[in-house]
């Protein structure tokens, strides 16, 4: 079903899968020190594999912070459209469905983690202040499964994606407020982008995460109360001759937007106030290349293609648990040149997502709305009549770590 039927926005499905493969790429490419994990970091020579890699439009296939964005942004649309769209959304049923949804996978990926851990010891042969140094942990102890359990304050070192979750479970608890902001900025949606792009430019200015990201979740936020619009801009648009022209600008310039720190060589290490700057600006190409998602039939159509479908289906749980495994494959496989580990952990990192949407996602969503009724029931018992929200029609619960900063 397209975007135009008003169902599921299936194409945001696949745009959440291909997020996912390329923070994938860009973890497994991490495990090679020469890689730079942030715009001018490392030691790269232009001209060579890792340059073309990392400093042209090739970035794309590992833009993993940028992806991140990608994943808070659809979060924003998806999880505000239900509220939006109906009238009476019980709120009561929400917090705790939510909470469920979040965290039963959160919970099962650090025990899976600490198993990774504990299979084989983790004492890196890379210089300090390299990823795979950084990401390991030689002293492991019970305490690091607790401590990466709080999501609000704790420690995700044995799972180092997990740091994403804090920002969607905190945008989740304070969608009220994501909300009442969103519709207030209906006619004024220009300004509330502009508001965005300054308050994520000042975040990654002064390292204040909050404002690195949750900006990210509002831009999601207003296009899900602009939807009707967004469509019947697509729609008058797609009768145009220009029309392909058009959305090609669109998909392609956000995605030079989000990666434009790159395009200006390694030597934007020295211009840090413009990486400032064009960081800033990434919720915009995000929100450019899920709105040409929607209303670009080419480009719905290679998001809706089945690939990129199976991608989506798995992507939470595949961010989930790719890194332990590819730090564990590569040190099964110490010694062995960079990329041979990676070529048992991409499959395995796969086939174990595959199981853990199956036996843990999937079951996880089934709690949540258990949870939900019960709660809504309670709730409805003591103090008066709720009603049962529908399902979020589009959920994007897919929150991803790759980070250029930690990885």
């Amino acid at each position: 079903m397209n975007a135009k039927s008003g169902g599921r926005l299936a194409a945001l499905d696949g745009v959440r899968g291909l997020a996912a493969l390329i923070v994938l790429a860009h973890h497994s490419l991490y495990t090679n020190p020469l890689f730079p994990g942030t715009p001018g970091a490392g030691n790269v020579q232009v001209g060579t594999p890792m340059w073309w890699i990392s400093y042209t439009p090739l970035k794309l296939a590992t833009a993993g912070w940028e992806s991140v964005i990608i994943f808070f942004v659809l979060s924003g649309l998806v999880v505000t459209l239900p509220v939006v769209r109906r009238a009476g959304f019980d709120w009561i049923a929400y917090f705790p469905r939510r909470v469920v949804r979040l965290m039963v996978p959160v919970v099962a990926s650090v025990i899976l983690a600490a198993v990774f851990v504990m299979a084989i010891p983790q004492i890196s042969t890379q210089a300090k202040g390299t990823w795979l140094s950084d990401s390991s942990t030689p002293n492991f102890g019970w305490e690091y499964i607790v401590k990466a359990w709080d999501l609000l304050g704790g420690d995700g070192q044995i799972n180092n994606p997990l740091w994403s979750l804090r920002w969607e479970l905190i945008f989740s608890l304070a969608l009220p407020v994501f909300v009442i902001a969103a519709l207030a900025m209906r006619k004024w949606w220009l300004g509330g982008l502009a508001g965005a792009v300054v308050l994520t430019w000042l975040g990654v200015r002064t390292d204040a995460g909050a404002l690195s990201y949750l900006p990210a979740f509002f831009v999601g936020a207003v296009l899900a109360v602009r939807l009707d619009a967004v469509r019947n801009f697509a729609d008058r648009m797609n009768t145009r001759k220009v029309r392909h022209l058009f959305w090609f600008v669109m998909a392609f310039g956000g995605a030079m937007l989000m990666i434009a720190p790159w395009l200006f060589g390694p030597d934007i290490a020295d211009m840090k106030e413009l990486t400032f700057a064009l960081k800033g600006l990434a919720p915009l190409g995000a929100a450019a290349i899920v709105v040409a998602a929607i209303g670009w039939a080419p480009l719905r159509a290679l998001f809706e293609s089945k690939p990129l479908q199976f991608a989506g289906t798995i992507s939470f749980s595949l961010y989930l648990v790719h890194v332990p495994i590819i730090i564990f494959s590569t040190y099964l496989f110490a010694g062995a040149v960079w990329y041979v580990p990676l070529l048992f952990a991409i499959p395995v990192a796969l086939l174990v997502a595959v199981g853990f949407t199956w036996l843990v996602e999937k079951r996880s969503h089934g709690w949540s709305r258990a949870i939900g009724s019960w709660a809504s029931e309670r709730y409805r018992a003591s103090f008066g009549r709720s009603e049962q929200p529908e399902e979020a029609s589009t959920s994007v619960e897919r929150p991803s770590r790759a980070s250029v900063d930690a990885g």
